[in-house]
């Protein structure tokens, strides 16, 4: 990956000109932090008129360090990108809002292949965006494994708590998921504003020195600050679990970066440090089996309840689908794929149980939206292991002719 070009600053404004990677973020960092503290503006302009390319993770850190600087009542101007299908991303993936919100708007995305980037604050704001990339990805992966969704669960809870439990970020955290499906790849990325791991991990090992030695020992097993609050598996277990399946994995903390991509972790020094700390995590769907090995601690697997369990399986029921819940719309083939990918991959994570959709809810539905759910379903089943397997309660009249017509029509063609 090419270097970015430059980054200028003049007077109060900080021009960031060709791509923002992994790469060259810090120097946009260091470019705010100059303004901020060493020239000390209350008001800055940070204009992307002319980047030509942005990713996630680097995009978050610049958000975290933007979210710190109006907490400390410093004014931010954003200029997006001329670039039209840039500043569509700029605003799609939500970096503009949390950059600027006075000036631009949530993420309207309603895509299901990615989440747009969530700042937390709270544990109930950061199970909220947990609970929404599993979501995602449950309804955007056909043939998604569990150990797969378990494995994202697991990782990006940890990510997440450690910005919580020790990063000391006064504005919280940020976190977006990419589902990259044409490379197989579920993407992560966690920033935030905080002290960052190396003084963090230092205050339980005085013995690192340098930024490079924490960052090293900060994936290691059951290294951590202080034993009465973590294990020390959060960054290890989310390490084992990118390089088992054959992903990648990069951390950039103060004045150093760890990375792992194919040939193994390389620890490096920075010139220019990085505030807070970036996780950017991506994990291979071609590996399926290896990741039940990833989350072993102490020679032991990880038994940890997973999303499907606390948000699906009823000890009475088997699974418990409400239906009003699971789709945004009832009026389209769009939502319908989504809610069949989903119900699907239940069937593949549960093989034993039955499923009951709750309809009681769903006062109308279009003929595309029950032919894509239940026509295809009752098809690619088969009409005995489909009855077997589903109970629908609750059905409005209209409903049930609608999905009874369905049925009928898609076994008729498929005959």
């Amino acid at each position: 990956m090419p270097p970015m070009n430059r980054v200028e600053s003049h007077g109060n404004r900080i021009d960031v000109v060709g791509r923002v990677g992994l790469l060259d973020f810090h120097r946009v960092l260091a470019a705010i932090h100059t303004l901020t503290v060493k020239r000390e503006f209350k008001d800055i302009v940070l204009n992307f008129e002319q980047c030509t390319a942005a990713y996630n993770g680097p995009m978050l850190s610049i958000c975290s360090a933007v979210a710190s600087c109006r907490f400390k009542a410093i004014g931010v101007d954003v200029r997006l990108p001329l670039k039209a299908d840039l500043q569509r991303r700029f605003k799609n993936s939500n970096w503009a809002y949390l950059m600027d919100p006075a000036a631009f708007e949530g993420s309207a995305y309603r895509g299901e292949l990615n989440v747009p980037a969530i700042s937390f604050s709270s544990p109930v704001e950061q199970s909220g965006a947990v609970n929404r990339m599993l979501d995602s990805l449950l309804g955007s992966l056909p043939g998604l494994a569990r150990t797969d969704l378990a494995a994202v669960e697991w990782a990006v809870n940890e990510i997440t708590d450690n910005v919580l439990t020790h990063s000391e970020s006064v504005p919280g955290g940020i976190v977006q998921l990419s589902n990259l499906r044409a490379k197989n790849l579920v993407e992560f990325a966690v920033s935030d504003a905080g002290v960052g791991i190396p003084n963090t991990l230092r205050r339980g090992h005085p013995e690192l020195r340098s930024d490079t030695e924490a960052l090293d020992q900060a994936i290691r097993e059951g290294v951590t600050t202080d034993p009465k609050i973590g294990q020390g598996n959060g960054l290890y277990g989310t390490y084992r679990i990118a390089s088992l399946s054959k992903g990648y994995f990069h951390v950039h903390s103060g004045y150093a970066r760890l990375d792992f991509q194919d040939a193994g972790a390389h620890v490096r020094t920075e010139t220019i440090p990085c505030v807070g700390t970036l996780v950017v995590v991506g994990i291979n769907r071609n590996e399926p089996d290896a990741l039940k090995e990833a989350l072993r601690f102490n020679g032991r697997r990880g038994a940890a309840i997973d999303y499907v369990e606390t948000h699906f399986e009823d000890a009475g029921a088997g699974i418990a689908f409400a239906m009003h819940a699971e789709a945004a719309s009832f009026g389209s083939r769009v939502s319908g794929s989504r809610v069949r990918t989903k119900l699907e991959n239940l069937i593949r994570m549960n093989p034993e149980a039955r499923i009951v959709v709750d309809m009681r809810e769903v006062a109308f539905c279009s003929s595309s939206f029950a032919d894509e759910v239940f026509g295809k379903l009752f098809v690619a089943m088969g009409a005995l292991a489909f009855m077997r397997k589903f109970e629908l309660r609750g059905v409005q009249p209209t409903v049930q002719s609608l999905v009874d017509r369905a049925i009928s029509q898609r076994s008729t063609s498929e005959a």
